[in-house]
């Protein structure tokens, strides 16, 4: 399969001009050439093919290694799968089955030929040989010491794989057999298939002890974790769950539109899942046979497998793709992988869910292995959109909104879990610096002031007539700002003593921010104006125009100063003679927030336009965006060690971006081949295409 568009001709144009154009003219080809690989990672991007994305901005680096070309690679290497290894064979690779403990993989296929394969080497550990023709159901016992083997004519085949030996012979099927499956104790084996029966056998003396029948050939059986039931699928387009100690069918699941390719029990038994041709995933309570919920993507679907617990799911096409599935997100496709040349007719999930293979009628086993953390974290269907965010440590913060103050905490893993600490809506926060204090202003117009680790409370300002939406500590922490009203009021920490009252504005102020000295202090209002005030004398130095109402300001480390707000561009000023050094983001309706990363070298924006964008400082170069939320972006905040961002917005979500690896991106790699391969692709130089590897 070539991985290929229109634009290629024009990079194959300016690849054969270079050589003839002076330096300035072949300037311009590197940064053409560059915007063209930029252009088709973009597009890559948009549809979550992150191995082309991963090597399309590899190739843009080559030419050149701007912020934009960092972003997306490091956007997309978070996500990609890595191919560990390859196999070619004669004929297709028709089914696939790792062992219990993950270690191994066996494959088979047309060459009637059972290959074990140690996963993490990706060499052949056993060979077993003497089927009669095509394999195409494969499947360990659950201790791993035999394999089961079936396909045409219709015998299944028990190796002891180990020593190469095959311990029985179990016969009866007339024609293919499509599925098998061990019961958990091991004592049974299940299969199915064109010759539209289900049998179950008993292992000790190979016996047949049941049969049930479908209406079409059988594709697939799972036995449920407890060993009492059996869930086939057929090409009848339904699947069907047999109570095994009665002897009868316990529920017809009915309802897709073409063949049921794929079936599963969950780990604790209580849900089936059966995947079908006609691109839907359904979920049935394993106990009423209900149906529970339906998920569809745009893939088609040749084959499927699940995880025990239903998370994910990998799921194989008839154009060549594999597809990363989040089942707990509604069916979202986390990947989409151009894996092979033609059909992909089995794939296979590890127990740990880290490790896939995929087999393909290209004659191609192919194993990958999903990023081993996940890039990011998105909640969603919070019970409010959080307005305001901070972080309050390495892996903590605070939002505050119509429901209260919360908090949030990052597991190991990734894992995001939060915490309502108070029930009164909140309109803004601050933390101190050493990240001690936490300042919360309500929309009734209290401020009061938490010990961050106790939970305590340290000082209670008097209540405003109006809601506090701004509030700043200094940087040693003496003082807290607030917006009151039209006024910045200066208190005293922690005596709650009032220093100093400013006033000029004629509308409230959003936006509040000390410079590193303490000395001066900005103020962001909807009066349209940002005033810099001298803190000692509580005078005004100097009044910037924005145009429009302020929503946020934040000082850098050499003094100068970043605003944002509605219908503006972001502005970089020296506040000394109030030039402005930097305009960023021109074009937008709107920045709600911004944040800066602990050492100052990036800036975080979010606004009305629904993504998040990160800034380079102090040049103000976009390095990228960060989309996933629908709603505008409310909030965004990096945490105290600069290893995550995170963003708020109304659509009552909260997105969590593991930011470590921008902040430092992996140097240009100088073996462009060696990230293709990584991601199972190859440069044709002849043709200037991305083929498969």
């Amino acid at each position: 399969m070539r991985l290929r568009s229109w634009w290629w001709v024009l990079v194959l144009l300016t690849v054969s001009c270079a050589g003839r154009r002076s330096s300035p003219e072949a300037a311009v080809v590197r940064d053409g050439r560059s915007e063209l690989f930029r252009a088709r990672g973009d597009a890559a991007i948009e549809t979550k093919q992150w191995a082309l994305a991963a090597g399309s901005f590899a190739a843009a680096r080559h030419t050149e290694d701007s912020p934009m070309a960092r972003w997306g690679q490091v956007w997309a290497e978070q996500r990609a799968s890595s191919l560990e290894w390859a196999k070619q064979f004669e004929g297709s690779v028709l089914a696939l089955a790792f062992s219990p403990d993950g270690r191994l993989l066996a494959s088979g296929g047309y060459d009637a030929v059972v290959r074990v394969w140690d996963v993490e080497a990706g060499a052949q550990v056993a060979e077993l040989k003497g089927h009669d023709a095509e394999l195409h159901a494969l499947a360990f016992s659950p201790d791993g010491r035999w394999l089961a083997a079936a396909g045409r004519p219709g015998a299944l085949w028990l190796w002891d794989w180990k020593q190469g030996r095959r311990v029985a012979l179990l016969s009866g099927h007339t024609e293919v057999v499509r599925g098998l499956a061990f019961s958990p104790e091991g004592e049974w084996l299940a299969s199915g298939g064109l010759d539209q029966t289900v049998r179950v056998w008993r292992l000790r003396d190979g016996a047949e002890v049941l049969r049930f029948m479908h209406d079409d050939i059988v594709i697939a059986v799972a036995f449920s974790p407890d060993g009492a039931r059996l869930v086939s699928s057929s090409m009848d387009r339904t699947a069907r769950v047999w109570d095994l100690p009665a002897r009868r069918e316990l529920h017809r699941l009915t309802g897709h539109g073409d063949m049921v390719a794929s079936c599963a029990f969950s780990a604790d038994g209580e849900r089936v899942m059966t995947a079908s041709a006609d691109r839907a995933i359904r979920f049935w309570d394993a106990r009423t046979g209900a149906l529970l919920d339906v998920q569809r993507n745009p893939g088609t679907l040749s084959a499927v497998a699940i995880a025990a617990g239903f998370q994910q799911l990998v799921q194989a096409g008839w154009e060549g793709r594999v597809q990363r599935v989040d089942v707990r997100g509604g069916g979202e496709v986390l990947e989409r992988l151009d894996a092979h040349r033609t059909f992909v007719m089995a794939v296979a999930l590890s127990p740990d869910g880290r490790t896939f293979a995929s087999g393909g009628m290209d004659g191609v086993l192919k194993v990958w292995s999903r990023p081993e953390r996940p890039p990011d974290v998105l909640l969603r269907e919070l019970p409010a959109w959080p307005e305001v965010l901070a972080s309050v440590g390495p892996d903590a913060f605070v939002s505050g909104g119509e429901d209260g103050l919360r908090s949030w905490s990052v597991s190991s893993s990734g894992e995001l879990h939060s915490r309502l600490e108070t029930p009164d809506a909140v309109g803004a926060v601050a933390v101190s610096a050493d990240r001690r204090l936490l300042a919360v202003g309500t929309l009734k117009g209290e401020v009061r002031v938490r010990d961050v680790r106790s939970g305590s409370q340290v000082m209670v300002l008097p209540a405003a007539r109006e809601s506090i939406r701004a509030l700043a500590f200094s940087p040693d922490g003496a003082l807290l700002a607030a917006g009151v009203a039209q006024d910045v009021v200066l208190w005293a920490v922690p005596s709650a003593t009032q220093v100093a009252r400013l006033t000029g504005h004629t509308g409230k102020p959003w936006a509040l921010a000390f410079d590193a000295t303490g000395q001066r202090l900005a103020s962001g209002s909807a009066d349209h104006t940002v005033r810099v005030w001298e803190v000692a004398r509580g005078a005004v130095l100097r009044v910037l125009e924005a145009g429009d109402r302020v929503r946020a300001v934040a000082f850098l480390a050499s003094g100068a100063l970043l605003t944002a707000g509605m219908r503006q561009p972001i502005r970089l000023w020296n506040p000394e003679d109030g030039r402005v050094l930097t305009s960023m983001d021109a074009r937008t309706v709107g920045v709600l927030s911004l944040a800066m990363a602990p050492q100052g070298a990036f800036m975080a924006s979010g606004g009305m336009g629904g993504e998040v964008k990160v800034w380079r400082l102090p040049d103000g170069a976009l390095m990228g965006e960060a989309p996933g939320q629908q709603g505008f972006v409310s909030a965004v905040a990096f945490s105290s060690d600069g290893a995550w961002l995170a963003a708020a917005a109304s659509d009552r979500t909260f997105h969590l971006l593991r930011f470590e690896d921008f902040a430092h991106p992996p140097p240009v790699e100088l073996d462009l081949a060696r990230v293709l391969r990584r991601h199972g692709m190859s440069w044709d130089d002849s043709r200037r295409v991305f083929t498969l590897h």
